[in-house]
């Protein structure tokens, strides 16, 4: 399984832990229990601009303030809302630590992957952790073994738009599993790498293939103000959709291009390119040549 298809940690429900934050709500509970105990005060609570209101008010808003902090607290402390050196902290729990120039969600992923650490690369698992490990420009993985001890290991990098990995990429992922920098059919002196690839294991590591397509739409907009915001929030969906799919194994599917198309304010989305979903192997990665240049925006009169 490439990385890009680890448990999705965005579409967890929100954790039980996390409060609901309505000032207003609180500000109302704080009134009516004060008058079930003062009755007396109702007339002076009735006035907004009665010091005893005004008390009230901020303390409600003090009190959003810090159940605010506490679920950011409580955030902090998981795996799928961590960010920065909170996430650094879980890591640690795990032995793993941020690459240099590392981003959080692929710090996050590798996270995921922690246990398979603990093994050499002897799965399909702890071959991916160490690959995305040994590098920060893996951006995905894919690991195959089409026969007995034969492991393809294929390399999605985020060096370029094409996701080609370089030359010096590759050399140190050969270096990293063993593998004499540049000759993938020699073993390397380097004993230590045996820690990391079983000594029986042939591995062989290969570039991304890559299936490019352009994209091709006819935005037309509804009639009335706001038309620049429309389109330059449809054209932000698009580009956010297209980075989320660039990765092995993900299909293009023209119903979901059609849903980031169809933003609010679009009266009719008439897709020309891609004529078909772009179904690909988990070796593969589909590419937009063309990014966003390929759509047209009409406004309808």
């Amino acid at each position: 399984m490439p990385t890009s298809q680890l448990l999705d940690l965005s579409k967890l429900p929100a954790p039980d832990v996390l409060e609901q934050l309505d000032a207003e709500h609180l500000l109302t509970t704080l009134k009516t229990t004060l008058l079930n105990n003062n009755p007396e005060l109702a007339n002076a609570l009735a006035l907004e601009s009665d010091p005893l209101t005004q008390l009230l008010n901020v303390y409600a808003y003090q009190s959003t303030l810090l159940r605010a902090r506490v679920n950011d607290a409580a955030k902090s402390s998981l795996l799928a809302s961590a960010t920065g050196a909170d996430l650094e902290h879980i890591g640690a729990r795990y032995s793993v630590t941020r690459l240099a120039g590392e981003a959080d969600e692929r710090m996050r992923q590798r996270i995921q992957k922690a246990f398979h650490s603990l093994n050499t690369a002897g799965t399909q698992e702890s071959y991916e952790y160490h690959t995305l490990s040994a590098d920060p420009r893996v951006k995905d993985v894919f690991v195959t073994s089409p026969s007995p001890s034969h492991i393809e290991i294929t390399i999605l990098s985020n060096e370029n738009p094409n996701g080609l990995p370089s030359t010096e990429l590759m050399s140190t992922l050969e270096t990293t599993f063993g593998l004499k920098a540049g000759d993938q059919n020699s073993v390397s002196e380097v004993l230590s790498a045996q820690k990391i690839r079983p000594i029986g294991d042939r591995v062989q590591l290969l570039p991304a293939k890559t299936r490019t397509f352009n994209l091709h739409g006819k935005v037309k907009l509804e009639l009335g103000p706001g038309h620049a915001h429309v389109e330059q929030q449809v054209r932000d969906k698009v580009a956010t959709y297209l980075k989320e799919r660039a990765g092995l194994g993900k299909h293009i599917k023209r119903s979901a291009l059609f849903a980031v198309l169809h933003q609010a304010g679009v009266e009719e989305v008439e897709l020309i390119s891609p004529a078909q979903n772009i179904l690909v192997a988990s070796d593969e990665v589909a590419l937009c040549d063309n990014a966003l240049a390929g759509l047209e925006f009409e406004v309808l009169i």
